[in-house]
């Protein structure tokens, strides 16, 4: 058993780390949010600083703060508590902005610019536009050249969707990057989150992957195999987010109640995506085992087929999807399928109302259950077919453009992203 351990630990430790589930979180937030009256007839809300209301309500997110971490650590298995030296502590003087940050475990450098995002039905004309570089960290900004920010200030009003849908695609833009001790910079060597246990060093993102994928659901002897994927953090980030937009909205700061909820949504988000859920679709437990013994004799020429091809099959039907999306906005196809599908309610009221075990055991679990049929189709539509006239061959999932099988696949997984923003935002707001 401990060589067969070995063997599928190896099998995995390459795990792929795609981890931008459904690409620009803002545009299915504001989608899925559109009709939902508690946001859509809310009373336009006030840009506020950060500071402002670190200023304001400084001792009592003491004591909150506290009262989460007690939380975490008496509730979440596997769970690195916070050193008490992060402890949120309201001081005069000082970056109240960094310690703030770094009190809640993430990357401190990130930018928290005042921005919102180009939404469908928003016009922001006459607003300054803001490069990508002045709301994310990265390097390499390739990936959110097609995402349109703009600038606001502290006392400006925007509707409330377009504060919480902007702020949902935010966890993305560098707030889980670097918080492990094996990861450059100094957040890292002080959080208490350990060696990054997995991701592919070659992205820049990798090191977020476990904040926003949940492996909750694999075989037993993967866990006992591999037990580095239950290190998995996405529920400590919806605890987070959402207490804190509850905290936000009761002590009288809407703006930061509507960001923090978006913060928390995305993560919901990403999990409702089946290669968040479940580490290899497509290969089942004792495939795995055979591919691991090779591997560990030193044939992995198998091994790393496998991680090739499920991160190839991530990267490529977020891509379809979002390409798909964006040319439905551009058109205008109000009647769409997968439109429609981000404001489906239908469903809402089938699920239990969200609380603290809705991530793990259902969110996720849905998206488990969907994986290995949806990994399938994804496969075999690969395997044929030429691209539309006027489609980008660049894309390898171009032949799917026009696949019925698939596209209901979407549909049906982007319904459930709607139903669980929905659901999450009600049981949220005031």
């Amino acid at each position: 058993m401990k060589y067969l351990a070995l063997a599928l630990s190896l099998s995995l430790a390459g795990l792929p780390s795609a981890a931008l589930a459904w690409s620009n979180h803002a545009l299915g937030t504001a989608l899925a949010l559109a009709s939902l009256p508690q946001v859509k007839d809310a009373p336009a809300v006030e840009v506020e600083s950060l500071e402002s209301f670190l200023e304001e309500e400084g001792v009592a997110l003491e004591q909150f703060l506290d009262e989460q971490e007690e939380f975490f650590r008496d509730n979440l298995p596997d769970y690195p508590p916070r050193p008490d030296d992060l402890r949120w502590i309201p001081t005069h003087g000082g970056d109240h902005r960094r310690a703030f940050l770094m009190a809640l475990r993430v990357n401190p450098e990130i930018k928290l610019a005042y921005f919102v995002q180009a939404l469908p039905g928003m016009d922001w004309s006459g607003r300054t536009p803001l490069d990508a570089a002045d709301v994310l960290v990265f390097r390499k900004l390739s990936p959110w050249l097609e995402w349109r920010f703009y600038q606001v200030q502290p006392g400006d009003k925007l509707p409330a969707l377009a504060v919480v849908a902007s702020a949902a695609d935010e966890p993305d833009y560098g707030h889980d990057i670097n918080l492990f001790s094996d990861n450059p910079g100094e957040a890292g060597s002080r959080y208490n989150f350990g060696k990054q246990p997995f991701g592919d060093a070659r992205f820049e993102y990798s090191s977020q992957a476990p904040f926003h994928i949940g492996y909750y659901h694999e075989d037993e002897l993967i866990f006992r195999a591999a037990p580095y994927l239950k290190r998995t953090y996405p529920e400590v980030r919806v605890y987070q987010y959402l207490g804190l937009a509850r905290f936000a909205f009761e002590s009288g700061h809407p703006y930061w109640g509507y960001r923090f909820l978006g913060w928390g949504l995305h993560y919901i988000q990403d999990l409702t995506q089946p290669y968040h859920a479940k580490a290899l679709p497509g290969h089942g437990t004792p495939a795995l085992v055979w591919i691991a013994l090779k591997a560990a004799v030193g044939l992995d020429s198998d091994k790393l087929a496998a991680i090739e091809q499920v991160a190839d099959r991530h990267t490529q039907v977020e891509q379809y999807q979002a390409d798909w999306l964006r040319r439905l906005l551009r058109e205008g196809r109000n009647d769409s399928l997968l439109l429609r599908a981000y404001a489906d309610s239908r469903a809402d009221g089938q699920y239990p109302p969200f609380d603290g075990e809705s991530l793990r055991q259902v969110v996720s679990q849905e998206a488990y259950d969907v994986a290995e049929d949806f990994d399938g189709r994804i496969a075999h539509w690969l395997a044929g077919g030429q691209a539309p006239a006027g489609f980008s061959q660049g894309n390898k999932l171009a032949p799917l453009l026009d696949d019925v099988m698939l596209d209901h696949a979407l549909v049906r997984l982007i319904r459930h992203f709607g139903s669980h923003s929905r659901n999450a935002t009600r049981a949220t707001l005031p």
